[in-house]
């Protein structure tokens, strides 16, 4: 697992933050990466839990938790996917435009650190990757019930383990309350009213 480069994300944020768009938003909100004149956005998070979800096909690409930031890998060259950010708890941070952003990135020598966080979101999806691409089903829903597990419980209280697993890897609803069923009467997980209170351990096949 990759270290969040947290200094160099401090380094980013406390130059922009100034110059960036405050907001407090309650869990379930959702926020756009445009602004009202269609100018795309970096989304700063200071506080609170996020949800990223792809448009084209609404897969729930991450749950990712602050300090972080959204869209900062579009500032050389936009992306050509869409996605849909939404809060799962309480959220504080800021906005900015990007080409605001690339102003001050610029002024102030910030590409080092650009570069850092950057590096850190290609081998957090190349870790992603190599989970769940060409993986059985079950290797699937197996690595996210252990990306759960390292969750606060306060945030798996807020989270159905078989809608984020859907969301997250596509497979059918019958298919993972099967497993899942399967798991439970194994004692290999402990789930209450379908939220995931903990893993015990998980076989390496089902």
């Amino acid at each position: 697992m990759y270290m969040k480069p947290l200094t160099q994300l401090e380094a980013i944020r406390s130059r922009l933050v100034e110059a960036g768009k405050k907001f407090n938003l309650p869990a379930d909100s959702e926020l756009s990466m445009f602004n009202e004149n269609n100018e795309q956005l970096i989304l700063f998070f200071s506080e609170g839990t996020i949800v990223l979800h792809r448009e084209m096909d609404d897969l729930l690409m991450d749950l990712v938790s602050a300090p972080t930031c959204i869209g900062l890998a579009n500032i050389l060259k936009p992306s050509q996917f869409k996605y849909r950010v939404i809060t799962q708890t309480d959220c504080q941070g800021f906005t900015i435009p990007i080409r605001h952003a690339f102003e001050i990135i610029e002024k102030n020598k910030l590409w080092q650190p650009v570069c850092h966080w950057t590096t850190f979101l290609l081998h957090s999806l190349e870790n992603r990757d190599a989970r769940f691409i060409g993986a059985t089903k079950y290797s699937q829903i197996r690595a996210t019930l252990l990306i759960m597990d390292s969750w606060s419980p306060e945030l798996r209280e807020r989270t159905g383990v078989i809608t984020f697993v859907q969301k997250r890897t596509k497979i059918s609803r019958s298919v993972i309350a099967e497993i899942l069923s399967a798991l439970r009467k194994g004692n290999y997980i402990e789930m209450d009213k379908g939220k995931l209170k903990k893993v015990n351990r998980l076989p390496t096949s089902y």
